[in-house]
C-alpha cells in the first residue's frame, strides 16, 4: 500500500545552499515532485518523532527508500534524533550533526578539508548532487555511494556494491552483500563479518571472472533492463526487458532495482497512471537469481539454517519453514535454523525408540546434511528402524535403495522432483517417569503430607533436569561454590581459566568440571548469555557438552560434564602406548568433532587451539574436544579478538597466525589437527627446538627436522613400518598407518588453499574418498616456520 506520513514536511526547493540547513521532520523535493531527500521517519507510527533517517525515497511512497546516510564502520543506518540538523556551511562543508554531540553524525567524505560545495541539489532521476561553486563540478553523489537500491541511470563501476537491510523495516545492515568486482566477476555473497567477502560463502555469480573491469548499468532507455559491460566491449544482460514494453514506455513507468533482505536481487516497476490510486503495488518484473532457494555457498551455507528449508512465500519473497517438532530459534530471524520443540533422544545405553517415530517431510531436497552413516541395498522399513534405535539420528534420508542416518539437516529447499524421501526423527511419548511406590498407611497424616510433599519435590526436579536437557543451567556463583567444595580440587588450568571438580546433585551423572573464566576480560551481557546459550545446544558425541554457566556481578563460569580419564596428552606419550585399534578410531572420532563444529553449528565454530590438552576421555575413553567457542566469550569485540590476536599453542599453530594480515579460517583447525595426527600415529611428543633423530639408531643422531618432515620423508622412502617401530598392533596394519600418515602430511601443508577440509578429512579417514599422493617435497628446515613470538616462560600458550 503506498502511503506518504503526513508527519513530513515539504521544503519548496529542490536544493540547499551554502549557509542552509535542514530538519526534521523536514525534506527537499525533485523539480518533478518525484523523489524527496530529508528526514525520513524510522517509525512510521511514532507519534514523538525521536528518530529518523537522513534518506531519499519516492515521494508518493515514502515506504521506497531507495538511499540512505550509513555508518562507515557496520554498513547499518544512521539514525538521527529529532534535534539533528543537516548543514551547509557557508565555508562549502556538508554534515549531519546532532547539537548535542561534538562529533558529526555523517559527512559525505573521507576529509571534508579536501571536499567543499556550494550547493546540494536533488535532481530528477533522484540522483542527489553535492556540486561544488563552479555549478559544474560535482564533488559527492548519492549514484556513486548505493546502499541497497539502484535507480535508472545508475551504474556500480569495478569495487562496488550493494548490501541488503535485516528486514524491509530495519535499517540494520542485511546479511547479503551484491559486489561487482575487480576480477571482473559480479558476485552475491553471504556475509558474516562486516566489509568481508569470503569466496566460499558466495552463492551466486555471473561467471565472468579475470575478464578484467566490468561495469553495471541501469539502462535508463528501457524498462526493468541491466547489462554488464565486459573490457573486451560485449555486454550481456542481467535482467531483460519484457517483449510487451516499448522503448518508450519507460517514461510511463518508475522503477528501482534493489537487493532485498533476502538475498534476491529484483527490479520493480510501477505505472505512473496508478500512483494516486492507493491501492497500487510495485510489481516485480525480474530476479537474480530466479532460483535462490537452490543457493548456496561452497561451505554449505544456503538460506536456511538446520532444520528448516527455504520456501516462497505469497510475495515470492524467500523464507524459512521448521521441519515437523521444531521450532524456529529466533522468531524475527527465521533463517537462523530451528531447535527442536521435544526433548532429544538420550544417549544412555538404552533403546528409546518406541517414543520416537519418523515423519515424512515430502517433496523436500537437502543440499547439505551432517551424517554419521551410509547404508546401501536397504529397505525403507530398514532405515527407520536404525534411526529410531540409534540416538545420534535426527532424521533419514532414503532413495529406494540407499539409507542415510543424519545427525543434522541443512540447506533444504522445496522441490517437487525430489526422489528422496525425508522423514524427521520427532517424539511422540514422553520418556517415562520412575515414581517409587509408597506404602501409605491409614491413619498417619504426618506420613501422608510427607510422602505428598517427597512427589512434589521429585517431579519438579525431573521437569526442570527435562527442561535444563534443552538449554543450559543457569547456576549462582554459591551454588558452584558449594558444589566445588570452595573450588578445592583444581583439575588444570589454561589460556581461559582455572577448572576445577565439582558435584552437582541434580545432574545425572552428578560429577561436573567448572571452568572459572579469567576476570579480567570485560562482557556484553546479552552477548554472553546468547553464545553459552549457543554452544549449551551444541550435541556430539566427541565434543564436551557444557551444561551449564554463571552470570553473576564480574564472575563468569562454565560448567561441562566431567570427563575422569583426563585428556589425550596424559596417555597419549607414555612408555606404554595406547593401542593401535583405539588410537585409530579416537583419531576418527575427532576429526568429527572437528567437522561438527565446522559444518554442523548455526554458525561456524573455529576452535583455534586443537592439541592432546584439549581433547578429554570420558568413562569410556571415547575422545571428546573441549574448549571450543569459548573464545567468542572473551571481550566484546569478538570478531576484533579472533582475527587480530593470535590463539592458540606453539607447534600446533598454523603458519597463517603469523601472517601479517591474519586471516585465518577453519583450515588453521585442520592444520592442528595434522600435528594431533601425527603424535597419534608415532605417539611421540611434537619436537621442541632439538628436533628430532632420522636416524632411529641413536648412535647416529642426524640431523634434527620436525616429525612431520620425517614422517614424510619414510613415507616417501616405503618405509612406513619405522613410524610405529616397536608398536606390534600398528605393524599388523600398515595400510591404515600410511593412509592416516599421509591425510596427516596434506594438513600440515603450509598454503592453507591446499590443505583438505575436516569434511574430506573424515572421508579419507573412512576410507570413501581417495588419499592423493604427498605434494613435492619443501626445503628441508628444521623448523615448520620461525617463531616471530614467544611465549611466556613456563607456557606456549599465545593469546
Amino acid at each position: 500500500m503506498l502511503l506518504q506520513p503526513c508527519a513530513l514536511l515539504a521544503l519548496s526547493p529542490s536544493s540547499l545552499a551554502a549557509g542552509d540547513s535542514l530538519k526534521p521532520p523536514n525534506y527537499i523535493t525533485s523539480p518533478s515532485g518525484d523523489f524527496a531527500f530529508g528526514f525520513h521517519a524510522l517509525d512510521a507510527n511514532d507519534t514523538s518523532n525521536s528518530s529518523f533517517l537522513l534518506a531519499l525515497w519516492f515521494r508518493f511512497d515514502a515506504s521506497r527508500v531507495v538511499w540512505f546516510a550509513t555508518d562507515a564502520g557496520s554498513g547499518s543506518a544512521v539514525v538521527a534524533p529529532g534535534q539533528s540538523v543537516l548543514s551547509l556551511t557557508t565555508a562549502g562543508q556538508l554534515s549531519l550533526a546532532n547539537p548535542g554531540s561534538n562529533n558529526a553524525l555523517w559527512n559525505p567524505y573521507t576529509d571534508p578539508r579536501l571536499n567543499y560545495g556550494s550547493l546540494l541539489v536533488l535532481r530528477d532521476n533522484g540522483n542527489l548532487q553535492f556540486v561544488a561553486s563552479d555549478g559544474k563540478t560535482v564533488v559527492w553523489e548519492t549514484f556513486a555511494h548505493p546502499t541497497d537500491t539502484l535507480l535508472p541511470g545508475q551504474s556500480m563501476p569495478p569495487g562496488s556494491s550493494l548490501r541488503s537491510r535485516a528486514s524491509d523495516m530495519d535499517f540494520l545492515v542485511g546479511r547479503f552483500s551484491f559486489n561487482v568486482q575487480g576480477d571482473g566477476n559480479i558476485v552475491g555473497y553471504i556475509v558474516d563479518l562486516p566489509g568481508v567477502t569470503n569466496p566460499n560463502n558466495a552463492y551466486w555469480n555471473t561467471g565472468t571472472c579475470c575478464a578484467g573491469n566490468t561495469t553495471l548499468f541501469f539502462n535508463a532507455g528501457l524498462v526493468g533492463h541491466l547489462y554488464y559491460l565486459l573490457t573486451d566491449g560485449t555486454k550481456h544482460n542481467l535482467t531483460t526487458p519484457q517483449s510487451l514494453y516499448s522503448s518508450n514506455n519507460n517514461r510511463l513507468f518508475y522503477q528501482h532495482a534493489k537487493l532485498d533482505p533476502d538475498g534476491i536481487f529484483r527490479v520493480y516497476i510501477l505505472p505512473k497512471d496508478t500512483t494516486g490510486n492507493g491501492a497500487s503495488t510495485w510489481h516485480v518484473m525480474d530476479l537474480v537469481p530466479s532460483d535462490g532457494c537452490t543457493k548456496a555457498t561452497n561451505i554449505g551455507q544456503s538460506m536456511c539454517g538446520p532444520y528448516s528449508y527455504c520456501i516462497y512465500d505469497a510475495n515470492k519473497r524467500l523464507d524459512c519453514e521448521c521441519t515437523s517438532g521444531y521450532s524456529f530459534l529466533d522468531t524475527q530471524f527465521r533463517y537462523k535454523g530451528c531447535t527442536p520443540a521435544f526433548l532429544p533422544d538420550s544417549c544412555d545405553g538404552k533403546s528409546h525408540a518406541s517414543e520416537f517415530k519418523l515423519m515424512e517431510l515430502p517433496n523436500t531436497h537437502w543440499n547439505s546434511i551432517v551424517y554419521y552413516k551410509w547404508h546401501k541395498s536397504i529397505t525403507e522399513e530398514e532405515c527407520q528402524d536404525l534411526c529410531l534405535n540409534n540416538c545420534l539420528c535426527g532424521a533419514a534420508l532414503f532413495d529406494g535403495n540407499t539409507c542415510v542416518e543424519a545427525a543434522m539437516l541443512t540447506s533444504g529447499f522445496q522441490a517437487n522432483d525430489t526422489t528422496t524421501r525425508a522423514m524427521i526423527k520427532v517424539r511422540t511419548k514422553r520418556p517415562p517417569v520412575l515414581i517409587l511406590p509408597y506404602v501409605v498407611i491409614a491413619g498417619l497424616a504426618m506420613l501422608l503430607l510427607a510422602t505428598t510433599c517427597i512427589l512434589l519435590v521429585y517431579c519438579y526436579i525431573t521437569k526442570k533436569a527435562g527442561k535444563n536437557r534443552l538449554s543450559a543451567m543457569v547456576f549462582t556463583r554459591k551454588e558452584l561454590h558449594r558444589a566445588t567444595n570452595g573450588f578445592s580440587k583444581l583439575l588444570g588450568q589454561g589460556g581461559f581459566g582455572k577448572v576445577y571438580h565439582g558435584i552437582v546433585k541434580s545432574l545425572e551423572p552428578h560429577d561436573v568440571a567448572v571452568k572459572e573464566l579469567r576476570s579480567r576480560d570485560e562482557y556484553q551481557e546479552v552477548e554472553f548469555e546468547n553464545e553459552v546459550q549457543s554452544i549449551g545446544r551444541i550435541h556430539h558425541k566427541n565434543l564436551v557438552r557444557m551444561v551449564g554457566y554463571c552470570k553473576e556481578g564480574v564472575h563468569r563460569m562454565l560448567v561441562f560434564e566431567f570427563m575422569p580419564r583426563g585428556s589425550l596428552g596424559d596417555i597419549l606419550f607414555k612408555s606404554e602406548r595406547p593401542s593401535w585399534s583405539w588410537r585409530a578410531e579416537a583419531a576418527l572420532g575427532i576429526a568429527r568433532g572437528l567437522e561438527y563444529l565446522h559444518y554442523g553449528c548455526t554458525s561456524q565454530i573455529i576452535h583455534c587451539d586443537i592439541k592432546p590438552d584439549n581433547i578429554l576421555l570420558d568413562d569410556k575413553c571415547v575422545p571428546k574436544i573441549t574448549d571450543f567457542g569459548i573464545a567468542r566469550l572473551l571481550n566484546d569485540n569478538k570478531v576484533k579478538q579472533t582475527i587480530t590476536h593470535v590463539r592458540g599453542t606453539l607447534g600446533y599453530l598454523a603458519p597463517e597466525w603469523f601472517n601479517n594480515e591474519r586471516k585465518v579460517d577453519s583450515k588453521v583447525d585442520v592444520f592442528s589437527f595434522g600435528i594431533v595426527l601425527l603424535e597419534m600415529i608415532c605417539c611421540r611428543k611434537y619436537p621442541s627446538e632439538d628436533g628430532l633423530q632420522c636416524n632411529d639408531d641413536a648412535s647416529d643422531p642426524g640431523m634434527p627436522v620436525t616429525l612431520r618432515a620425517w614422517v614424510s620423508d619414510l613415507i616417501r622412502e616405503g618405509s612406513i613400518e619405522r613410524i610405529v617401530q616397536g608398536d606390534n598392533s600398528a605393524l599388523q596394519d600398515l595400510q591404515r598407518v600410511e593412509r592416516f600418515a599421509r591425510i596427516a602430511v596434506w594438513c600440515v601443508q603450509g598454503d592453507p588453499s591446499t590443505r583438505p577440509t575436516m569434511r574430506n578429512v573424515v572421508c579419507m579417514m573412512e576410507g570413501t574418498m581417495e588419499v592423493y599422493p604427498l605434494p613435492d617435497d619443501p626445503p628441508r628446515v628444521h623448523h615448520d616456520f620461525p617463531p616471530p613470538l614467544s611465549p611466556s616462560s613456563g607456557s606456549g600458550m599465545i593469546e
